[in-house]
C-alpha cells in the first residue's frame, strides 16, 4: 500500500488562499471598479441622508406655520402709525387656542377682497385691531369709537379723522355672535369692519394674534395684548 499521493492530483489543504485570477484579468481595473462603486454608494447614501432631513424639516415647518406661528409683511397705510410698510411681524397662532379675543388685540385674519366696486378677489390677510366683540354695539363718529353707549379710551394712540375710506362716518354696527368688529389704526385711511366689502370677521377666519415685530432691527417690540375682559356695560 502506498501512502504517497504523487502527483497524480491537487489536494486542497483548506487555507484561504484564493486562487491565481486567470490570464488576462487586470488588478488595478478590478480594483478601480471596486472603488468606483464605492463612491457612487456613498453618494447615494449621502443624497438619501439629505432628503430625509429636507423632508423632516419640511415637515415640522409646515407643523410651525399650521399650528404655532407664522411670518407677516405689513403692506399699506392702514395700521399706522402703529406699524408701517413692510414691517416683519410674527404671529401667533397657538393662544387663541387657549384663550378668547381681547378688545384691542392686533391680529391677523384672512378675508375675500371686494374691492371698492363689489367685484370678488382672491383671499387675502388683513392686519387689524379688534374693536368690538360678539354682540357688542359699536358706534364710530369721527374715527371716535362708543361701545354700547360708552366712549372709548384708546390708549395705543390711532389717527383720527371726520372722514374715512368710505367718507365722512357716523354709524353704529351690532357686532353678531361669533364675529368682531375690527379696524385699522389710520382711521382715515383703512378699509375695515366699517365698510361693506370687508365687513365683520368671523373667528374662524382669524389666522392669528401679532406678537412681535421683528424687522426693521431698529423697531423691534414685543405687542402686547389687549384688554382682558373689556365688555362695556
Amino acid at each position: 500500500m502506498n501512502d504517497n499521493a504523487g502527483g497524480a492530483g491537487k489536494i486542497l489543504d483548506g487555507s484561504t488562499d484564493q486562487p491565481q485570477q486567470g490570464p488576462g484579468v487586470n488588478q488595478e481595473e478590478v480594483k478601480k471598479d471596486r472603488a468606483e462603486n464605492e463612491e457612487q454608494e456613498s453618494a447615494s447614501s449621502v443624497l438619501k441622508d439629505w432628503v430625509d432631513l429636507l423632508v423632516r424639516a419640511g415637515f415640522w415647518a409646515l407643523v410651525i406655520y399650521l399650528f404655532i406661528f407664522q411670518v407677516s409683511v405689513v403692506e399699506g397705510p392702514s395700521m399706522q402709525p402703529t406699524f408701517l410698510d413692510y414691517d416683519r411681524l410674527v404671529i401667533d397662532k397657538l393662544t387663541y387656542r387657549f384663550s378668547s379675543v381681547r378688545r384691542f388685540d392686533v391680529i391677523v385674519f384672512q378675508a375675500v377682497d371686494l374691492g371698492r366696486h363689489g367685484l370678488e378677489r382672491c383671499n387675502r390677510d388683513y392686519i387689524k385691531r379688534v374693536i368690538g366683540l360678539p354682540g357688542e354695539t359699536v358706534r364710530v363718529r369721527d374715527g371716535r369709537i362708543w361701545i354700547n353707549g360708552r366712549k372709548m379710551d384708546e390708549p395705543y394712540g390711532p389717527k383720527y379723522s371726520a372722514c374715512s375710506w368710505s367718507g365722512f362716518e357716523d354709524e353704529t354696527f351690532v357686532v353678531p355672535p361669533g364675529q368682531y368688529f375690527v379696524m385699522g389704526d389710520n382711521r382715515p385711511d383703512s378699509k375695515d369692519s366699517r365698510q361693506d366689502s370687508l365687513g365683520f370677521v368671523p373667528a374662524g377666519q382669524i389666522r392669528g394674534l401679532v406678537r412681535l415685530r421683528f424687522w426693521p432691527r431698529g423697531r423691534v417690540q414685543w405687542i402686547e395684548r389687549g384688554i382682558e375682559n373689556a365688555r362695556s356695560q
